[in-house]
């Protein structure tokens, strides 16, 4: 089990957690290179505020979901991070629907507040969405957060999560 400490988890606001997870979107944005390729773990975090919640289950419910089915502080999914991309305008332009934030990467960046950094693309692949949800971790990760298992409860919840049952998307779409 200790290979599973190694491992990353990458918490996000449950909307955008589900559409990794089902693989409607390959591509997850960051200001951070972590070089770090292998298995990534999916994390539905907490919602910030009330108004962030009613936008969510909104986004949550356009794609055939309930709340229920993508609940907060839970493991969705986990994927495999193939390549880190760094992106230009022209590129960030080419990949927009694999990552789902349009074509203009000045917006992108003033819209998240992102101007004068930089922005990652990581490239996921073989994305492995758990038949089951396993709830109850990582309740103080918020979205964007980078994580390893620290507790023996994450490093066991890690565990389940290889362990459990799950639909391997890229061979039930003909990725």
């Amino acid at each position: 089990m200790a290979g599973l400490k190694d491992i990353l988890a990458l918490s996000l606001r449950p909307d955008a957690a589900i559409r990794i997870a089902i693989g409607d979107l390959t591509i997850q944005l960051a200001t951070e290179n972590l070089e770090y390729k292998g298995k990534l773990i999916i994390h539905a975090c907490s919602y910030a505020s009330r108004e962030e919640e009613n936008e969510c289950i909104k986004r949550i419910t356009q794609l055939s979901f309930s709340p229920e089915e993508v609940p907060t502080n839970s493991i969705l999914a986990w994927a495999k991070v193939k390549e880190i991309k760094t992106y230009t305008p022209q590129t960030f332009a080419i990949d927009a629907k694999l990552h789902g934030y349009g074509a203009d990467l000045n917006q992108f960046l003033a819209i998240e507040g992102w101007q004068g950094k930089t922005v990652y693309g990581y490239v996921l692949e073989e994305h492995h969405y758990l038949n089951l949800p396993i709830m109850g971790v990582g309740s103080e990760y918020q979205h964007g957060d980078w994580w390893q298992a620290e507790t023996p409860f994450e490093i066991l919840c890690f565990k389940r999560c290889f362990d459990a049952e799950s639909v391997n998307i890229s061979e039930t779409v003909g990725y």
